[in-house]
């Protein structure tokens, strides 16, 4: 049938990747699916890599939606899917030293390994712009938390952004405007990241008297 002409899903997949054309994954992921008639009709189905695709868009809902579909006992017991779900869940919840924590807990295949390093790399850069639009004053060790990286690479990032440190271990952030509606649309996801990070000794809340 049409699937077969246009090679196996695991073999597009798997040349996407060794050229490092990650972008493409999700959506020849998507693309087979819909051939297939589901993902549960191809016994070698890339689960893992499918989510993965969709979380490295930026789209945790359709990646959350891809898990779902994964056959209830894959879901269980397969290694790797269950490493992805542990990566997913603190990702959707905006628990950011516990995405660091999963993504860095599991050995990943050479298909999954691509993708969770460029997904860790964006997710820290996303991480990195969060914390320069919420907050003024932020310790360097919750920085480092919230990045995955050592406090050593967290004041390096910092200094990097233009923030002072202080001998406290104490950033003085430089703090981004958002100055259009564009940029207006994260807010709920600086919101999200404030209330978490309010539980946090160390660190000092988002100013109030923003004007």
């Amino acid at each position: 049938g049409p699937a077969r002409a246009m090679g196996s899903v695991t073999e597009r997949v798997d040349s996407l990747i060794a050229a490092g054309d990650l972008d493409s994954v999700a959506g020849v992921c998507d693309e087979f699916e819909i051939v297939a008639g589901g993902a549960g009709n191809v016994p070698e189905w890339p689960h893992a890599t499918h989510v993965l695709s969709r979380m490295l868009a930026g789209d945790l809902e359709r990646a959350r939606c891809v898990l779902e579909r994964a056959p209830e006992h894959l879901r269980e017991h397969d290694p790797e899917l269950r490493a992805v779900h542990a990566v997913l869940a603190p990702m959707i919840d905006g628990d950011h030293p516990a995405v660091h924590a999963a993504a860095g807990a599991h050995a990943w295949s050479p298909r999954c390994a691509p993708l969770v390093a460029s997904l860790i790399e964006r997710y820290r850069a996303a991480t990195l712009d969060l914390l320069s639009r919420a907050y003024t004053t932020a310790s360097c060790a919750h920085v480092a938390a919230c990045l995955g990286v050592t406090v050593e690479e967290a004041a390096a990032q910092g200094v990097g952004m233009g923030w002072s440190l202080g001998e406290d271990g104490m950033f003085g952030v430089v703090r981004r405007k958002v100055d259009d509606q564009h940029e207006a649309l994260g807010m709920d996801a600086v919101e999200k990241l404030s209330a978490m990070m309010v539980h946090v000794t160390d660190i000092a809340g988002p100013d109030e008297d923003e004007e």
